[in-house]
């Protein structure tokens, strides 16, 4: 795995350590006052009270008739900030997987189921008749899955392809006969964009995983690659002795990929030949920053034809960049 995705790896790891902790202690302090308020307070009789809590007998027997509201309360708060903290959980994870809508809806979706399953939890403390919930809940949901078992059924499938990926952004996919580059992928749609770029093509979720899919395959190639030098333009003049940042970057030729950990060399041409200036090897992104202390290569000309090189190796072809005209003065 590379760096980059180890550090990836280590902020989701990090980023779920901290929910669980803040989750934790919501239940441990929720816990707490609660043991707490259930003894002072959860005494329906002057007899049943302690000794040590008598002289409060007044106050204790006042607030004990509302002690379950006041559990309810305590519940659905503590609830409420455990399922802020789930919900943004998901949206941090779902966010590095697809766009911002998507990652959105998750969070929704995540705050909606948990506030339903407080309002039950609170329903239970206040002792709602459960045979009152049952019926109203099943005739709401019955309702509810017919009038959205299409949305339902599309729903459920993106989930499904966020989570199993079977293709990536860039992909040339085939669903129901349509062709297009993989550009999005919603909760709702799959969106596909025309080969010559002209048009969106938004598929149905559903559609996608009842359908055939053809994906094709990235066309082969052979080795070595076609590899391409770009230099940045150096200064036009410079004085005799300083030093000069000469800066590029190699690329493969097809695909555009950074090449690391390779040699590239910087060369001063005149009529004499070619003189090696300096050496330094590309970085993790295929860039290369070289310092060259500025002189002339020949008596007789005070300018320098400035190049880079990357000899190649069996992976890399040989590349050359542009040639610039230095002037030493």
């Amino acid at each position: 795995m590379s760096k980059g995705g180890n550090l990836t790896l280590k902020k989701k790891i990090q980023s779920l350590k901290h929910s669980s902790l803040k989750i934790v202690s919501y239940l441990i302090v929720l816990i707490v006052i609660l043991v707490i308020l259930n003894y002072f307070f959860g005494w329906s009789t002057y007899e049943d009270i302690p000794e040590n809590l008598k002289q409060y007998s007044t106050v204790i027997l006042f607030i004990n008739p509302y002690i379950s509201y006041i559990h309810a309360a305590l519940v659905f708060g503590f609830g409420y900030l455990i399922t802020n903290t789930l919900s943004g959980a998901i949206y941090r994870y779902f966010i590095k997987l697809t766009d911002h809508p998507t990652a959105s809806t998750f969070r929704t979706l995540t705050k909606i189921v948990g506030i339903g399953v407080l309002l039950t939890v609170v329903a239970s403390i206040l002792n709602v008749n459960p045979a009152t919930a049952l019926t109203i809940g099943s005739f709401g949901g019955l309702v509810v899955g017919f009038a959205t078992q299409t949305v339902l059924s599309h729903l459920i499938a993106g989930i499904f392809i966020l989570i199993t990926r079977p293709f990536t952004f860039g992909d040339v996919v085939t669903i129901s006969g349509q062709t297009g580059i993989v550009k999005e992928m919603r909760l709702m749609h799959l969106v596909l964009e025309s080969l010559d770029g002209s048009a969106e093509i938004l598929i149905p979720c559903g559609t996608v995983i009842s359908q055939i899919l053809l994906k094709k395959k990235p066309p082969m190639q052979v080795k070595p690659l076609k590899t391409i030098l770009i230099l940045e333009e150096p200064p036009k003049s410079v004085k005799t002795g300083t030093i000069v940042t000469i800066k590029g970057k190699l690329v493969e030729a097809e695909s555009g990929k950074p090449i690391p950990n390779v040699p590239i060399k910087i060369f001063g041409e005149d009529l004499g030949g070619d003189d090696l200036l300096a050496t330094e090897n590309t970085d993790e992104k295929g860039v290369f920053t070289i310092k060259w202390e500025a002189k002339t290569t020949d008596l007789l000309d005070n300018t320098v034809e400035l190049y880079a090189k990357f000899e190649g190796n069996e992976d890399y072809r040989q590349s050359k960049s542009e040639v610039y005209v230095l002037e030493i003065v």
